[in-house]
């Protein structure tokens, strides 16, 4: 609301507002004032009041809005990927090439000797059959694919997290 000085013979003047038309109001050095009428205040002379600027409007324009934003949604992207390749990871064994030949020899171990020999006589024949990668070989392929991938999807997080750090705390643009 637009405020007015009502003037005083003492050269002080008063504050007033359109709703205190009409009105008799005391000045700080005793005098009694009447306020004029509606039409009378808007005659008067406006008060000059400072408009309070806000230091932080003028630090974030469009640009730095979108970066922020920007990174917070890298940062969403590369939490999901993480937690993706941390799920894979959880649901697969961990199998060493120890672990691969200790159970092979568990398995030889167990064959009784016919077994062995049918098995022999198979290879023999059949030899060891087309080309291909043991299970164990797969296990292994597809948990270093699961850790690359989990270690990009961290990289994005911390990546995106500094980056909205970085625009927030950065250098701030001088008020215009």
């Amino acid at each position: 609301m637009s405020k007015y000085l009502l003037p005083c013979e003492c050269g002080q003047g008063i504050a007033i507002d359109v709703s205190q038309a009409g009105q008799q109001l005391v000045c700080e050095c005793g005098e009694t004032l009447e306020v004029p009428t509606l039409r009378g205040v808007r005659a008067l002379e406006p008060l000059q009041t400072e408009t309070p600027s806000s230091p932080r409007a003028a630090d974030w324009d469009l640009s730095r809005g979108m970066i922020f934003a920007g990174s917070l949604i890298l940062s969403v992207i590369g939490f999901s990927v993480a937690l993706f390749a941390y799920n894979g990871l959880r649901g697969t064994p961990n199998i060493t090439r120890e672990v691969e030949l200790e159970s092979f020899d568990e398995a030889v171990d167990d064959l009784s000797l016919d077994e062995a020999y049918e098995m022999w006589k198979n290879l023999r024949n059949q030899g060891l059959g087309p080309r291909g990668q043991n299970p164990y070989v797969n296990f292994r392929s597809f948990r270093s694919g699961r850790q690359r991938i989990l270690a990009v999807g961290i990289v994005l997080c911390v990546a995106g997290l500094l980056v909205a750090i970085g625009a927030t705390l950065g250098r701030r643009k001088p008020a215009a």
